[in-house]
């Protein structure tokens, strides 16, 4: 009786290719799957993060005009909307009033009465990872309005890679300005304020292509300021009574 054999059977060469082949194609596909949605999540980042900074530095100037106060009072100045544009065209308007609402940041609030100046600025960041291809948008406060001293405002950056601001103004008689200087105005403010601002936004951040045409991204809203020609109807009124005390 023939003893049995006891063979121990490995895998063939043919064997281990193929299998390493499968294993390649498997990381190439999981490869691709991840690169895709990394670059989908890159994509809706720089698409919505402009979007963002802009609504909220729109909503933090609506808060603003919230509290400016009727002119002509000792710490009310002036309300000042400047109409410019720089050389290629764009509109880079600028808007200086005096108003209660000017907490700068959530690691220091600060109450009372400021001075607040809206402007855009050219972005000169060397912290930032590309080179910025608009403006930055800037909210300047300043606090200490009855200082004998020439106090430095505090400059907050709203919202980069700004292309344009444009800024109108609503007059009763008028309609829509592009300007507005109370001090030529007996005092008087506006009714509304509309702020148009357009935001670059590329789909890997920033074009190194200074010949391809950035897209912008566009946001218009209008908001009235609760005591806009609050200084007409209070004179009106006083001239309504004068009237009536003079009468028999």
């Amino acid at each position: 009786m023939a003893s049995g054999l006891r063979h121990n059977k490995g895998f063939t060469l043919l064997e281990l290719l193929v299998a390493m082949t499968l294993m390649v194609v498997t990381a190439s596909c999981l490869y691709t799957a991840l690169y895709t949605g990394f670059r989908a999540n890159r994509s809706a980042r720089f698409a919505v993060e402009p979007t963002t900074m802009a609504i909220n530095a729109i909503e933090l100037i609506k808060q603003d005009t919230y509290g400016i106060l009727p002119l002509g009072g000792t710490l009310a100045g002036s309300f000042l909307g400047t109409n410019s544009s720089d050389t290629k065209g764009m509109d880079t308007d600028s808007l200086e009033f005096y108003t209660t609402h000017i907490h700068a940041d959530d690691d220091l609030l600060a109450g009372g009465l400021g001075k607040i100046e809206l402007l855009l600025a050219d972005d000169d960041d060397e912290e930032l990872d590309e080179d910025p291809e608009g403006y930055k948008l800037v909210r300047n406060v300043t606090t200490n309005l009855l200082s004998s001293k020439t106090v430095d405002a505090e400059e907050q950056v709203l919202c980069r890679n700004v292309q344009s601001l444009n800024l109108r103004y609503y007059d009763e008689e008028d309609g829509w300005v592009d300007a507005w200087d109370s001090t030529e105005d007996a005092n008087s403010l506006p009714v509304a304020i509309e702020i148009d601002i357009r935001v670059i936004h590329n789909e890997n951040g920033t074009s190194k292509d200074v010949s391809e045409e950035p897209q912008t991204r566009r946001l218009v809203q209008s908001f009235a300021i609760p005591c806009g020609g609050a200084k007409e109807e209070s004179e009106e009124t006083a001239t309504g009574a004068a009237g009536g005390q003079m009468g028999p």
